[in-house]
């Protein structure tokens, strides 16, 4: 039989990979609200990621968001980041994403580019520029021992399946992913600014900038390899989430 689905068979290698990687402060309620019971946050930090894909196999060349808040799932002792939204341009990485981790990804526009001596990231979905960030072009070498401080490796994901016959889920999963095989091509870090605009499909205006303290751009490859499931939930229960305090 021909297969017609855009869900890829995983190992995957992304080569010439560029990433912005933003850490910012932002409030506790922000993000309880967004995490599910199973999961400590480990900070009130967040991180923003903006992707240019430039020769990944199977998907071809895109852009993409995943917003990461550091985390620890008790039950396990894994400490990682939780990803309540993405932003990318493919629909087969969408359909991986969603289909195989459980990531909460939509489609939207994400670029990434150096204007002058600045870089620039912006977000569009909607028609609305949700997201744009800034880091000054390659102005102080750094080094992937200072990236890897941010701990943001296993990628952790809610994964949620309405079952077909009715109503009620199929699957209720956490997973955690990584990615294997790192090779890193450079690293700077340096001044950077985040803005963030309202938007309810993708509502990461919900996370507050209140200080940005570290970003980086980095370029990589990597291979996207499958990944665990760290706790199966009870699918007839409904999902719970942590209360954002009043």
């Amino acid at each position: 039989m021909r297969s017609t689905s855009p869900t890829p068979r995983f190992p995957i290698r992304f080569r010439n990979i560029e990433i912005l990687t933003i850490e910012y402060r932002s409030t506790p309620e922000g993000i309880a609200q967004f995490l599910p019971e199973q999961l400590t946050p480990r900070s009130d930090r967040v991180l923003i990621h903006i992707y240019r894909l430039h020769d990944p196999d199977w998907f071809g060349p895109y852009g993409e968001l995943a917003v990461h808040i550091p985390v620890r799932h008790e039950r396990s002792g894994v400490e990682g980041s939780f990803s309540p939204m993405f932003v990318l341009e493919s629909d087969a990485a969408i359909a991986a994403g969603r289909e195989i981790f459980g990531q909460p990804k939509k489609a939207g526009t994400v670029t990434l580019a150096r204007d002058g001596d600045l870089l620039v990231a912006r977000v569009v979905r909607n028609g609305i520029d949700l997201l744009t960030a800034t880091m000054a072009y390659k102005q102080r070498p750094s080094s992937p021992e200072a990236l890897s401080a941010l701990e943001f490796g296993t990628n952790i994901n809610l994964k949620v399946i309405p079952a077909v016959d009715g109503p009620g889920d199929a699957i209720r999963e956490l997973t955690a992913r990584d990615f294997a095989d790192v090779e890193f091509h450079g690293v700077w870090e340096g001044d950077a600014t985040v803005e963030l605009r309202p938007n309810a499909q993708v509502p990461v205006h919900l996370l507050p900038v209140l200080e940005v303290e570290r970003a980086f751009h980095w370029w990589a490859d990597f291979t996207a390899v499958y990944g665990r499931v760290l706790e199966t939930l009870p699918a007839e229960s409904p999902l719970a989430l942590t209360e954002a305090p009043s």
